[in-house]
């Protein structure tokens, strides 16, 4: 698996939108930015993504650093 969209270069909507493109067939949800860490949290509990250890989204305060830990550790960047 890999993700190839950045979120440093996306708004929510945009990023939210590429989870659901790109793994749909998971079902996360499509919510407003207010509430990113609903959608993070069910990417963590996932079993795709649980496997990589992904962080918390409470231990940050906005969803691109977030996003940027959960990018770097599926796809195994350090």
């Amino acid at each position: 698996m890999l993700i190839q969209f950045l979120p440093d270069y996306s708004s929510w909507e945009d990023w939210n939108g590429q989870v659901l493109h790109y793994f749909g067939e998971q079902q996360f949800p499509y919510l407003p930015e207010e509430e990113w860490r609903t959608v993070a949290r069910a990417i963590t509990l996932n079993p795709i993504f649980d496997t990589f250890g992904v962080p918390s989204p409470y231990d940050f305060d906005d969803w691109r650093d977030w996003a940027n830990v959960l990018t770097t550790t599926v796809n195994g960047i350090r």
